[in-house]
């Protein structure tokens, strides 16, 4: 098969367009720029819901959602609006829940949205602060950007990856 000029030149520049770390093996470089420090805004907010959570002020934990955010809890329905999603994690933490982590495992910027993929541990507390159960599972948030240019949780969904115990 013969490559033409135009194609053979077309070739040659996209094959030095192409990150040097990656042409060596070196695997892609990492982000800078906007989608770095959304990571850090992100990570930061992460653990604000989470150390604000873990203090049992669910109110404070839930301004990392927007206005208009939705909460998509599991066997549940939706609980739309920031007020009432703090009105829900007010009830986690009333009914023992403890210790909430966050670990994040994908994220991508797109625009003025961002998408993270992560895992979740916490621990389920009995009155008496004994650990009745643990519960590690997974987690899907959609970020948005405000005008600011601060990234909150816009759209947020998990589920446990313990299974369900059969008739409880």
């Amino acid at each position: 098969m013969t490559v033409s000029r135009p194609i053979a030149a077309l070739l040659v520049a996209l094959m030095f367009a192409t990150p040097t770390r990656a042409v060596r093996g070196q695997g892609p470089a990492k982000p800078t720029g906007e989608p770095a420090s959304a990571r850090s805004a992100i990570d930061a907010a992460n653990t604000r819901f989470s150390d604000q959570f873990n203090k049992g002020d669910a109110a404070e934990a839930a301004k990392v959602y927007t206005s208009d955010a939705i909460l998509m809890p599991p066997n549940g329905a939706p609980v739309k609006g920031q007020s009432a999603i703090a009105e829900f994690w007010t009830g986690g933490w009333k009914a023992g829940i403890r210790n909430v982590k966050l670990a994040t495992t994908e994220f991508a910027v797109h625009g003025n949205y961002a998408h993270e993929l992560g895992t979740y541990e916490l621990e389920v507390h009995k009155p008496d602060g004994t650990v009745a159960g643990r519960d590690h599972g997974k987690y899907m948030v959609l970020w948005k950007r405000a005008p600011g240019g601060e990234w909150h949780w816009y759209r947020d969904i998990y589920n446990s990856s313990v299974a369900a115990t059969p008739g409880k």
